[in-house]
């Protein structure tokens, strides 16, 4: 089989809005012509297929198609092209080999309109962590010039969650998830605010739509999957945890995964939730091997781990978790001490 000729998996997921009919049309009309000019039939996509009049919009719903590479480079360049007719949106696609990702691109439009440029200039700020207040500013433009923008509220509610105004978070991710049900980010962000106010059950809820609006080459399915299942360990749904830190943690994580840095912390979750089942081995093996792990995000304490692993023995009728809870309880561990003082 020549170059050419090799299949590929490619998957193709998002959605691009107009702002008018005119835009609509004109999009349309711009991707006949180039069809008829440049691109001929190679391209994946057919017009009353992808845009949908009632919308003013381009909807690709998930595609996962075997195709090849000039397939690939045809449909995401008349793709890219006609993104910058559209006013807000992305669209993301893979180009996949036996599981391995060769490629990854996000379309989406790049352009002078205020709604377009407001909402670019408020996310890179956001990116970079500088000014909220001049980002948060940007998308509100960006939402007043186009009032359906449902990234630029997703980003801005971000923007609220970061500076603790809880409240207008939910409202900014209530906004965007109405407009566009199908995006995974403001489910995440919505869940993350509902751990903050112990609504673990509606957490739960949001993190599960999130990863059913991804897909697993992507971060946030797999963050997703472990803030669910933290949050079902805070309801005390520890079956259903495990099962959420498990499929985590067999994921091979490269280390330039953001996820790759928050095992430890997955790993000191299952065996809590292992010892809240009185699944003591399997507790204590999960406590040693997140205690292995030196370094990462949202780095779980050794005192966490001592006190589970100490609970876990006790459990077990072993006299040494003693050793266990005075360690914790040196390094400063106010639950170590407690317990001390109440198992002694």
């Amino acid at each position: 089989m020549t170059t050419q000729q090799q299949q590929f998996k490619l998957i193709f997921k998002g959605r691009l809005e107009f702002n008018n009919k005119r835009s609509f049309e004109m999009a349309i009309r711009h991707w006949e012509n180039r069809l008829e000019t440049y691109y001929k039939t190679d391209v994946l996509f057919k017009i009353e297929d992808i845009f949908v009049e009632d919308e003013n919009a381009l909807i690709l719903p998930q595609q996962v198609i075997m195709s090849t590479e000039k397939f690939w480079r045809n449909t995401t360049g008349i793709l890219s092209e006609i993104a910058q007719f559209g006013i807000v949106g992305t669209i993301g696609a893979w180009l996949v080999d036996n599981g391995n990702l060769l490629e990854e691109q996000t379309i989406e439009p790049n352009s002078e309109k205020t709604a377009v440029a407001s909402y670019i200039h408020g996310r890179e700020l956001v990116q970079k962590g500088e000014n909220y207040s001049e980002a948060s500013a940007a998308l509100s433009q960006a939402i007043s010039k186009y009032e359906r923008h449902a990234l630029a509220y997703e980003r801005r509610g971000y923007i609220n969650y970061k500076l603790k105004n809880y409240n207008d978070a939910l409202h900014d991710f209530d906004k965007s998830v109405g407009i566009n049900p199908n995006n995974a980010e403001p489910y995440y962000g919505r869940g993350k605010v509902r751990m903050i106010k112990n609504e673990w059950d509606a957490a739960a809820q949001d993190f599960e739509n999130t990863y059913k609006r991804s897909i697993a080459l992507q971060p946030i399915y797999w963050l997703a999957r472990l803030r669910r299942g933290e949050s079902l360990f805070h309801s005390k749904r520890f079956e259903e945890a495990i099962k959420e830190f498990q499929l985590f943690l067999r994921r091979p994580f490269r280390e330039g995964d953001p996820n790759f840095q928050r095992r430890r912390r997955a790993l000191m979750l299952l065996g809590r939730a292992y010892v809240e089942l009185d699944k003591l081995d399997d507790g204590l093996e999960a406590i040693d091997q997140a205690m292995a792990i030196k370094a990462g995000k949202e780095f779980a304490p050794d005192t966490e781990g001592l006190v589970t692993r100490a609970i876990a023995k006790r459990k077990a009728g072993t006299e040494a978790f003693t050793q266990d809870l005075e360690k914790a309880a040196e390094m400063g561990s106010p639950e170590a001490t407690r317990l001390l003082a109440e198992w002694q």
